[in-house]
């Protein structure tokens, strides 16, 4: 075996010889796997979609000429699928595919689905594949979602049988208003099958599954844009025709004059042999019979009454007016040419957009801080100010200004300048002079998806705060519960939650900093849950044992919360609060800084809070008694920065009422 090179991964075998490259692939556990030939001239192609369809559990063989295919043909097995390029080098793909039906007859061989990979996706192309008994074409170069789904529909069809009927699936949500974010990842994957066909001036026929996924798009979207949609459904009965093939084809005749009669932006799919459904967008009611008159009328001057046409019709207007409510959405247009603004403005105010036009970019950044607008498109090539320079000035001056998309307008076609533009946070680049549709299309969707994911953010935000608002309930109803067990220190751990959060307010903590040390001050008790009610509420001295029990809760506290590993903080309180700055404290005798700050703190709001309540070996203390013992324990209990924050608390309250509230 000569010229053979080989790459060994992921339990794939790629290797050339001689003309031909061989892909096999383990059956991963399967009785048997389905056995693909695919034929291409390019080499990296071939290894490309061997990778594809071998790492998907289908057995592949890939060879270079038509030749090739022939000749392996007649030393092997018959494989499920033959995949052919429309190019082929040396004997042709229509001549290759003439040769393997002739030796499927020559044999008896069962007929073998081919499937042709194509740049061309002309209609003459379409028609002339199907002439030749082809499945279908896959578009190169080769996307993997097209190949694996049009692979599958051929080599699995059964799998592909839904229980339930087409017009049920058609109408399944497609009104929700909300657009989900699955449906949004979807539309990647049917907008490259729209892509894979020309423009041209008739309307697209879509196989009916994708045709099910396209039209709910598009009604969403003609719903949240206030525009009208109309469903129509031909059906097609044989009056006269002479024999089945003939109302075959008629059928297929018919189905063509269709296309050909509609725009493109309508779409149309077949969901019985009979039936043609179509859906025109963005069209008028009282249009809506002309249509339907224009196709009907010019088929019966051609065929008369070979066959009969039936039709069914559902309007969908979401509009307010008969014209349709315009979208409230407003445009900068940043151009030092009045034909580009006067071009941009009339195309975009054509469909319904406000347009701001300005003649460069310090009008930009005057004008922004009256209207905000939802997109601003900016010239790259302007004297003075350029658009590079305008966007860094614009993001620079008005926070607000991040969230509001920018596509720049150039006329050059550089790699370098696109990356620049991107680079400072532009969303897209269109180039002059503009195409009407390319405009639209581009500015609407920018601004739609910025403003999903802008709402995506803020639900994002809500539902955030719900949790934090649900954890806080729940942390609340647990210092709660340990309050409880003391009869005497009924919202204690509330009081020094609140003591804490404004003594490290006075320090300077950060909105997060305060949140984070008021749950920590709230659960600092939390290890009072082990020890007995007896104790906690015993009214007379305790005994040596039962205090070392009360100097056990700190620990008892600290092990519970550090369970929690989102908050790897939240123990620090519940440990270190009965801990002294002069390291008498405990359970660990740390001392001054040692001991960690937030401690230290709700130390001060504890003590506080200790000597202004009742407790069941005493009553509240006078304020001034409670002021003269914070100032005793100024670097022996407490820190002194905090301690003197909580005097500077108690000399405002004139009235002694913090301790009430």
């Amino acid at each position: 075996m000569t010229n053979l090179a080989g790459v060994i991964s992921n339990k794939l075998n790629i290797c050339l010889v001689n003309d031909r490259v061989v892909v096999k692939q383990f059956e991963r556990g399967r009785n048997m796997v389905k056995w693909v030939i695919i034929v291409d001239s390019d080499i990296i192609f071939l290894k490309t979609v061997g990778q594809i369809l071998s790492k998907n559990n289908y057995r592949v063989t890939a060879l270079k000429t038509g030749e090739a295919l022939l000749n392996y043909l007649k030393e092997n097995d018959i494989p499920d699928m033959i995949l052919l390029d429309d190019n082929l080098k040396g004997l042709s793909s229509e001549e290759t595919l003439k040769n393997i039906r002739l030796f499927e007859e020559q044999h008896d061989l069962p007929i073998v689905p081919v499937m042709f990979f194509t740049h061309d996706t002309s209609r003459d192309f379409e028609i002339k594949i199907g002439e030749l008994g082809v499945e279908g074409t896959i578009k190169k170069p080769c996307d993997a979602e097209e190949l694996l789904r049009k692979v599958k529909n051929v080599l699995f069809p059964d799998e592909n049988k839904e229980e339930d009927s087409f017009m049920d699936r058609l109408q399944e949500d497609y009104s929700q208003e909300e657009i989900k974010p699955e449906s949004i990842v979807s539309l990647n994957k049917y907008s490259g099958i729209l892509r894979e066909r020309s423009m041209s001036n008739h309307a697209l026929l879509l196989d009916k599954e994708i045709f099910i996924h396209v039209y709910r798009f598009i009604m969403r979207y003609i719903k949240r844009y206030n525009k009208n949609a109309c469903n129509l459904l031909f059906t097609v009965n044989n009056v006269s025709a002479d024999d089945e093939w003939e109302y075959k084809e008629l059928r297929e005749e018919f189905k063509n004059h269709v296309i050909n009669k509609l725009r493109k932006s309508d779409i149309l799919t077949q969901p019985t042999d009979n039936q043609i459904m179509v859906l025109l967008t963005d069209i008028k009611e009282v249009f809506v019979e002309q249509v339907i008159g224009s196709i009907i009328s010019s088929w019966y001057m051609k065929y008369q009454n070979k066959i009969s046409i039936s039709y069914e019709v559902h309007f969908e207007s979401f509009s307010d007016s008969e014209g349709g409510k315009k979208d409230d959405l407003t445009v900068f247009v940043v151009d030092d040419d009045f034909m580009n603004l006067k071009m941009a403005s009339f195309i975009l105010e054509k469909n319904g957009i406000k347009v701001f036009t300005l003649k460069s970019g310090q009008e930009l950044l005057d004008e922004i801080k009256n209207c905000t607008p939802d997109l601003i498109l900016l010239d790259v090539n302007m004297p003075e100010m350029d658009g590079f320079e305008a966007l860094q000035k614009l993001r620079s001056q008005e926070e607000s200004s991040l969230e509001i998309p920018v596509i720049f307008l150039t006329a050059e076609d550089s790699n370098e300048s696109e990356t620049k533009g991107l680079s400072l946070g532009a969303h897209d680049f269109i180039k002059k002079p503009f195409v009407p549709d390319v405009l639209i299309l581009r500015v609407r969707h920018t601004i739609e998806l910025t403003r999903l994911q802008k709402n995506l953010e803020l639900e994002v935000n809500k539902k955030s705060k719900e949790m934090e608002l649900l954890f806080l309930h729940v942390v609340q109803s647990l210092a709660d519960a340990i309050d409880a067990k003391d009869t005497y220190t009924n919202g204690h751990s509330a009081r020094v939650a609140k003591y804490s959060k404004e003594i490290a307010k006075r320090f300077g903590y950060s909105e997060s900093e305060l949140d984070n040390i008021y749950i920590m001050a709230l659960l600092h008790d939390v290890g009072k849950i082990g020890v007995p009610d007896a104790v906690i509420n015993k009214p007379a001295k305790l005994t040596d044992e039962e205090f070392e029990m009360i100097k056990n809760h700190p620990v008892m506290g600290a092990r519970i919360l550090k369970n929690i590993k989102e908050l790897p903080k939240l123990s620090i309180g519940a440990r270190w609060h009965h801990e002294r700055y002069d390291g008498k404290g405990y359970p660990d005798g740390l001392n001054g800084n040692d001991i960690p700050e937030e401690a230290r703190i709700i130390a001060v709001a504890d003590a506080y809070d200790a000597m202004t309540s009742r407790r069941s070996y005493r009553g509240t203390l006078t304020q001034e008694k409670v002021r003269s013992e914070i100032v005793n324990g100024i670097g022996t209990q407490f820190d002194p920065i905090f301690a003197k924050i909580m005097l500077s608390m108690i000399d405002e309250d004139n009235d002694y009422t913090m301790k009430d509230n």
